[in-house]
């Protein structure tokens, strides 16, 4: 699960600024097992974790926060995540949110795991704080990453949220997982609603990983669910008003969850608030990590 020993993961430096490294939860596929991340330093003591979002056509763009958190000084290290870009089966295209609950559970722990990874290669270079930004998928990762390993200090979720029932049924980026649960019968709207009527309740009482055995499996990676094992006072979470890829509900869900901590709420929709508040979200990210 999330805390796999990460004693054998060994990276390399390629280039000034790619680095590879094998994966300590392992899919079975050599090609989603090699990691990659890009380094960019600065030259301060703190660093950064910058987790992309899902799908194939925000990397480059995103490359802008790390480029430019390490003119003020951060270190920042932006991986790769499993099933993206390089990291995906050679012979086949793979959805990240595809296949079963169970095959997106192991994605989640993969890519968590592979996020810790890159916190232990900071702490190697000699970063003494730790900081972690997600923009939106990348925040859902980044707050299961921010609830486990206490060395991450300050956290900053862009564009992101968390439970399912309202991420599966309600966002236009899932729109294929919910035509494949339907087509498949394994879950629908009524059925998912029945099952999250113990969510709340359940997000309250989860305290250690070892709680997560008695739950349903798409609990288990929902960000929601580690919410409450997240300082309030360390995170700044910035939502987009009309973002159809991260549904009000969700976005108010991960937010209340984790205590209502500082957030500003953009003007624009999910791919907006990178192309017209860029600035202002690099700006806004700078002065609460400082």
């Amino acid at each position: 699960m999330y805390n796999i020993s990460r004693k054998n993961v060994v990276f390399k430096r390629e280039n000034q600024n790619i680095l590879y490294f094998n994966s300590a939860f392992p899919s079975g596929d050599q090609y989603v097992d090699r990691g990659k991340a890009f380094l960019y330093e600065g030259n301060g003591k703190e660093g950064i974790v910058f987790i992309h979002g899902l799908g194939s056509r925000n990397f480059e763009y995103l490359k802008y926060y790390p480029e430019n958190l390490a003119k003020y000084g951060y270190t920042t290290i932006m991986p790769v995540l499993p099933y993206h870009f390089e990291r995906m089966p050679k012979d086949k295209k793979i959805n990240f949110l595809s296949g079963t609950a169970a095959d997106i559970e192991k994605r989640f722990y993969q890519s968590v795991v592979d996020i810790l990874s890159c916190v232990d290669y900071l702490e190697n270079m000699g970063i003494k704080k730790i900081h972690i930004m997600g923009f939106s998928f990348g925040g859902m990762i980044g707050t299961i990453a921010k609830a486990l390993d206490k060395r991450l200090d300050k956290a900053v979720f862009i564009v992101s949220g968390g439970n399912f029932l309202y991420i599966t049924w309600g966002s236009v980026a899932t729109k294929v997982l919910r035509v494949r649960y339907e087509d498949k019968g394994s879950c629908s709207i009524e059925k998912c609603r029945k099952l999250h009527e113990t969510f709340d309740e359940e997000a309250k009482k989860f305290n250690t990983i070892d709680d997560l055995n008695k739950l349903p499996i798409c609990f288990r990676y929902d960000p929601s669910l580690f919410a409450k094992l997240v300082d309030t006072n360390k995170v700044l979470m910035i939502n987009a008003i009309f973002d159809p890829f991260i549904p009000k509900n969700a976005s108010k869900d991960l937010w209340t969850k984790m205590g209502k901590p500082k957030r500003y709420m953009l003007p624009s929709g999910h791919l907006t608030s990178h192309l017209l508040f860029k600035k202002f979200i690099l700006k806004k990210s700078v002065e609460f990590l400082k």
